[in-house]
């Protein structure tokens, strides 16, 4: 990622938290987060967040199984994404400090990267025809919401007032 995309990714991450203080009144976790993951820790982590979403995205390409009627449900197209991320959220119990952290920076780091993504298969940079490019941001675009919404630590009510103030 150049500086230039590497700064519009962050405003991506930055403009979907402001919504989402403004949706729910009340203070978030701090952003950037101020716990820092090991650097050779965190690339582990991060690029294994990579390839799950990877592997669970090409799945959902080859058998189509989470697609309704009204569209793809995103928590079922990604449920290891999704509890890799609550995972990366949670204090461990351990002997080790860093083993015991949260990875909100990892987190952060896999926000950037689907920020990042969607920018790509918006502007075509991807490969694919232009209903596959569609499906995929569709489902980048929501995997972003389901992951903020652990990270900012909603209520299932807050989460429906972020999602109203949308529309």
């Amino acid at each position: 990622m150049s500086g230039q995309e590497d700064s519009g990714t962050r405003a991506v991450v930055e403009t979907r938290l402001r919504a989402i203080r403004d949706a729910v009144d009340r203070e978030l976790p701090p952003h950037p987060p101020v716990q820092r993951t090991p650097r050779r820790q965190h690339d582990h982590l991060f690029e294994e967040a990579k390839q799950l979403y990877e592997n669970e995205l090409n799945w959902e390409e080859e058998t189509g199984e989470e697609f309704t009627e009204s569209g793809t449900v995103v928590a079922l197209v990604f449920p290891g994404s999704l509890a890799l991320v609550d995972a990366l959220l949670s204090p461990h119990a351990s002997s080790e400090e860093v083993e015991g952290m949260q990875h909100r920076d990892v987190v952060v780091s896999l926000l950037e990267w689907l920020a990042d993504r969607l920018f790509d298969l918006r502007s075509g940079q991807t490969g694919g025809s232009a209903t596959e490019r569609a499906k995929q941001v569709d489902l980048a675009d929501r995997l972003m919401d389901l992951i903020l919404y652990r990270y900012c630590g909603l209520t299932g009510e807050e989460v429906e007032r972020v999602d109203a103030s949308r529309n």
